[in-house]
């Protein structure tokens, strides 16, 4: 046949037109469906990284503000003539760190003037030394409690955090300056920001607006830095100037998607911050996958383009239906039914891991926002909230709840006489043990160290009695001897019971709970105390 008569032939015309219809539909499909993913993808991790950001924010905030009530009440009960005698307060300083430590720095004691009259644990050249040039100081000195700016210590060279409260006299004179430093990162602090850093994972910038200093934990250490200047990095600039939200921006020549949330008790905020290179690589291979299944599939399809090519196009062209009904939500997020094991079929399944991978890193991310990462159990900011929803069923129904404060009895001796892997592995056999006595309606939760917090609802009439076995069972469990590395150990704890008939307000009742557990800590541990809110106050003591 001639050149001539197959430029004619309507057969072939039909032919070249089709093969050209297919090239050009399935490229542009190729890249609309890339497009797609990439766009749905970036949105996805947006998201993830707005709630990764929520969290770190919300996590540090409890932390330092478990940090500021925990100084407020050291301040509050510190005997204002120890001021006069610095070897004293040494040792009550000592007594107060030991019991909670809190403050890797250490805990010091200044004169209204500025000196530092003691500290502990004690630093050369820290005793004598005048704060009183320290602008977070002198507002400490004007009777504002408060937590100062990231800065380095002069005699540490350590990035700290600084903590200051008035202590006050009777008549509210400033007698002296209670001052808490914690080192960033410090274990149970910020610790978490900095560890198992990695090329795919999230890096985190702590920055101070008003000092325009940064904290970054991009690296194995943090490092402070200043910002940088205005123009540098644009949406820094626009974080600095009030913006809080998420999106793409360009650091050091490197796109990324980055997110910003505030911490309340400062004003302060945290930058979440992954390249899009790591969050969209699954789009670049699934690009690469498609080029080449796309060449395969034009070399076996041309033969038969035309009889073929409806039903070779059919299930992508009914995916990518599903997937704009998703993106509408017209329909569920779901997976794509794979039709046929084809080229067609492998974007589908190569989507489907897509949406299942992103499913499962959304799961995993809303669980460690909520659950402690040692025991497993919920965490603060999810006892909180049951206990929100268990005080506003309690009013409603007029039942009765109670809050269990456990304070563990010998757990820092062996922390530091077996090292921290055994005290980890006795803080999970402690909550296994605990788990046992929680009702399925009740919440065992871990609240940081080696306290832990049991919800009780919907109690009897008279709750007193059955309170009292629930914590008598609590006593018994942990007081059990278990055996670490071949060791057996043994355990005490300290309860402080707070009850309640739904009109109280959380952070109420377990500071009520956590002042009845440090009064059965001082009574020699192993034995319960109870604070009633169900009818004119009183205390109920109770020694095993």
């Amino acid at each position: 046949m001639s050149i001539s008569r197959c430029a004619n032939s309507l057969v072939a015309r039909i032919i070249v037109f089709g093969i050209l219809l297919v090239l050009i539909g399935t490229v542009t499909r190729y890249f609309a469906l890339a497009g797609y993913i990439r766009d749905n993808l970036i949105q996805i991790t947006t998201a993830q990284q707005a709630s990764l950001a929520e969290a770190v924010a919300q996590n540090i905030d409890d932390k330092l503000e478990d940090r500021l009530a925990f100084l407020k009440r050291v301040a509050m009960t510190m005997p204002l003539d120890l001021v006069q005698e610095p070897v004293r307060l040494h040792n009550w300083l000592k007594e107060r760190a030991e019991l909670l430590p809190l403050f890797s720095l250490g805990l010091l004691v200044t004169d209204p003037d500025g000196t530092v009259i003691t500290d502990y644990p004690s630093v050369p050249g820290r005793s004598g030394l005048s704060l009183a040039q320290n602008a977070d100081f002198r507002r400490v000195m004007k009777g504002e409690s408060g937590i100062g700016n990231p800065t380095v210590g002069t005699l540490t060279h350590k990035i700290l955090i600084p903590m200051g409260v008035p202590v006050k006299d009777d008549n509210g004179n400033i007698r002296a300056i209670m001052i808490g430093l914690t080192a960033l990162p410090s274990p149970g602090f910020l610790d978490f920001l900095s560890k198992g850093q990695h090329k795919d994972a999230s890096n985190f910038s702590l920055i101070a607006p008003k000092s325009k200093l940064i904290v970054d934990f991009s690296g194995p250490i943090a490092a402070l830095e200043p910002a940088p200047a205005s123009g540098v990095d644009p949406f820094l600039d626009r974080a600095l100037n009030g913006f809080r939200g998420s999106g793409i921006t360009h650091s050091k020549g490197i796109e990324e998607i980055a997110a910003i949330a505030s911490i309340s008790n400062t004003n302060w905020f945290i930058i979440a911050r992954v390249p899009t290179s790591v969050a969209l690589a699954a789009v670049d291979q699934t690009k690469s996958y498609l080029f080449w299944h796309l060449l395969l599939t034009i070399a076996i399809a041309l033969p038969a383009i035309g009889l073929f090519v409806t039903w070779i196009l059919r299930p992508l062209f009914q995916a990518a239906d599903k997937a704009e009904k998703m993106a509408r939500e017209e329909m569920p997020l779901q997976e794509l039914p794979v039709v046929r094991n084809d080229e067609v079929g492998h974007l589908t399944a190569a989507f489907n891991k897509l949406i299942s991978k992103l499913a499962s890193s959304q799961n995993a991310l809303r669980h460690m926002a909520y659950h402690d990462a040692l025991t497993g159990l919920p965490n603060r900011s999810l006892l909180v909230d049951r206990l929100r929803q268990a005080l506003a069923r309690s009013k409603r129904n007029q039942s009765r709840l109670a809050v269990l404060f456990l304070d563990l009895d010998g757990f820092k001796q062996i922390n530091d006489t077996m090292g921290h892997d055994a005290g980890d592995e006795v803080l999970r056999v402690i909550a296994r043990r605990l788990s046992s006595v929680v009702r399925e309606v009740d919440t065992l939760a871990r609240i940081g160290g080696d306290e832990f917090i049991l919800l009780a609802t919907d109690l009897a009439e008279e709750p007193d009695h059955g309170i009292g076995k629930i914590a008598d069972k609590c006593i018994q469990m942990v007081t059990e001897p278990l055996k670490i590395q071949d060791v057996e150990c043994n355990l005490g704890v300290s309860i402080g019971i707070a009850l309640c008939c739904g009109k109280c307000e959380p952070e109420c009742l377990i500071a009520a709970a956590d002042k009845a557990m440090y009064e059965s800590k001082q009574m020699g541990g192993g034995c319960y105390r109870v604070t009633s809110f169900c009818k004119p106050l009183h205390e109920i003591e109770t020694t095993n």
